[in-house]
Parts: structure tokens; C-alpha cells; sequence
């Protein structure tokens, strides 16, 4: 049986491979008390030359997993693709582009032995621009307030599972950058650590400002599926009162009309106008709610994954894995 599985999302890397690999290796060796481990790199779909680099790896090194997805899928479907394969008791993720120090990771699992279920790291000195820190306050802030959670840094990929808690987290869109809540959120025993981390020495940072959007977006769907999935009715009760309010108001105006300024209903266009923008306003309000829950459903109900998968190496076939890896 494995201790550990260190879960890597790759794309465009193939500078930091050989440097990643080694590092792990002797962190392992250094700290790890002879625990055995298996790295589940996942090449989300690069064009850079990074495939091969991890072909070359792996046939030397049998520990090192490798999954090649067809296409570019995003971070969040890659992490559940390691989640997939992963079979050690413990789990780790991290970034592999050397700014995550492998050696954190016992720093985790002193932490997780407190009593904890999830560990995540905490980036207190970051080595990144100034802007790009400076927006990470204040998203990590927002979300703090939003989500009620106690943790400091959603964003750092630095993280230390027990096996349980990753075989019951499905991840789309953006929400890698709320694991934190959503463990949370499933009751487990969470807590922070602080790491450390460095400045990028090789490759490309794939951070881009259009990020920022789509975590405004997927933040709001946490807010919702935290606060009202079990109960959203309250919600569209609320929005649906809040509505008949403002239609009986319009209507009170336009008997006002009527019977003062003998203005008829049937020609008059404010009535017919408000209500027709209020019932699309929320017909695509609860249909975007809707379909993000049965999108949720659709795949957690059935097993079904987000990613398509090229090729592996060094893995058995999901089928197996699935049986083998199987929480008691």
C-alpha cells in the first residue's frame, strides 16, 4: 500500500519536470522516514515538448504516474484526475513549477496528525508581482467573508488529504481554488499551515487577469450550494415574493391610472413591460442556478468524469484502479 500520492497539474512545463521529480525524491529521502509514494503527474493537454519529458521520466522512474489528457481542460479537471488515480492514504497536491517546496509537505503532515482531515498551505511571504499578490488579498478576503471559512490562502495548490476526503470532492470550472470550502463543507476537520514559497525560475506563469472573473462567478455558485442547496427555496421564495411585491405595486399604480387619468390596463405598456422583464430576468437567474446543480448531479450521481483521457503510464486501468484504491 502507498503513503503518499502527490498529485501534479502540468501544462507547459517541461522545463521544471526533471527539477520537480528530483526535488520530490529528496524530500522523500530526507524527511520521509522511509514512507513510500507515488507522483500522478497530469499533462493537462500541453504542446510545449512536455509529454515527452514525462515519457522519458516515467520509464526510468515506475513511481512516477503520468496521465495525458487529449486537450487543455483547466486545473480543477486535472486535480480530479489525480484524485481518480490516486491510491496512497494520504494525498498531496501541488504545483509544479518549483514555487511549492516538496519539503512542506511533512511540515502538512505534522499538522494533519493534530487531528485534522485537510491540511493547506499558507503562501504568508509570497514570491509573485505585486499586483498579482495584492488581488489575491483581496479575493482571499471576499471569499473569507462570503464563505465564512477561517483559512487564509484559497489559492495555494500546497495542500495534505487524507484519502476520504479527495474520493468525495468533484471539481469543475474554477473550484480548485475552493477546496478549502468545499472540504469544509462536507464537514471534515480543516486547517492551515504556513510554507514556503519561491520565485519562479523557469517557464511561464499561466496567470491571467480573466481569472478573476470566473472565480466572482464560481464563488457565487459556492455561496449558493453552501447556503441553499438542501433549501432553495428560500431563495426563490424570496426573489418570487420580492417579485409579486413589486407586480402588485405596478399594478396598484395602474389602476391609479386607470381611474384617475382613464388610462385602460390594456393600454397601458408599463404593466405589460415590467412583468415581462421581471420573468425573464429570473427564468435565466434560476436556470443558470439550475443547470450548474444538475450539471453536479449528473456526474456525482453517475460516476461520470470531465476529462477524456489519451493514454497512461505506469497505470493500471481505471476499472482496477477503482476496485484496488477503494476506501474501506
Amino acid at each position: 500500500m502507498t503513503d503518499y500520492s502527490i498529485v501534479l497539474p502540468i501544462y507547459q512545463e517541461k522545463e521544471n519536470i526533471h527539477a520537480m521529480v528530483a526535488e520530490i525524491d529528496q524530500a522523500f529521502s530526507d524527511l520521509g522516514n522511509g514512507a513510500s509514494y507515488e507522483i500522478i503527474a497530469v499533462n493537462d493537454g500541453s504542446t510545449d515538448g512536455t509529454a515527452a519529458v514525462l515519457n522519458e521520466v516515467a520509464a526510468t522512474k515506475d513511481y512516477l504516474k503520468v496521465v495525458h489528457f487529449r486537450r487543455n481542460y483547466g486545473q480543477s479537471t486535472a486535480f480530479t484526475a489525480g484524485f481518480h488515480y490516486a491510491c496512497g492514504d494520504f494525498v498531496v497536491t501541488m504545483d509544479s513549477d518549483l514555487q511549492n517546496d516538496p519539503r512542506d509537505i511533512f511540515k502538512l503532515k505534522e499538522k494533519l496528525d493534530e487531528g485534522f482531515d485537510f491540511v493547506t498551505g499558507w503562501r504568508k511571504k509570497r514570491q509573485d508581482f505585486f499586483l498579482r499578490t495584492f488581488i489575491s488579498k483581496i479575493a482571499n478576503y471576499i471569499i473569507r467573508k462570503v464563505t465564512q471559512t477561517r483559512l487564509s490562502d484559497m489559492g495555494c495548490s500546497l495542500k495534505l488529504y487524507r484519502k476520504e476526503v479527495v474520493k468525495n470532492l468533484f471539481l469543475y470550472g474554477e473550484m480548485h481554488r475552493f477546496i478549502s470550502v468545499l472540504v469544509e463543507n462536507e464537514g471534515y476537520k480543516t486547517s492551515e499551515c504556513v510554507v514556503n514559497h519561491r520565485p519562479r525560475v523557469a517557464g511561464v506563469s499561466k496567470y491571467g487577469f480573466i481569472r478573476v472573473f470566473k472565480v466572482v462567478l464560481d464563488l457565487f455558485l459556492i455561496w449558493f450550494i453552501r447556503a441553499y442547496q438542501t433549501k432553495s427555496m428560500y431563495i426563490f421564495g424570496g426573489v418570487g415574493i420580492t417579485s409579486m411585491g413589486l407586480s402588485g405595486l405596478i399594478s396598484l399604480f395602474v389602476l391609479y391610472q386607470k381611474f384617475f387619468h382613464g388610462v385602460w390596463a390594456h393600454k397601458n405598456p408599463l404593466f405589460i413591460i415590467a412583468v415581462f422583464l421581471g420573468m425573464i430576468s429570473l427564468q435565466f437567474f434560476g436556470m443558470g442556478i439550475l443547470s450548474e446543480i444538475i450539471n453536479r448531479t449528473y456526474f456525482e450521481s453517475q460516476g461520470k468524469v470531465t476529462y477524456s483521457v489519451g493514454n497512461t503510464i505506469n497505470l493500471e486501468s481505471a476499472e482496477t484502479l477503482k476496485d484496488k484504491c477503494a476506501v474501506d
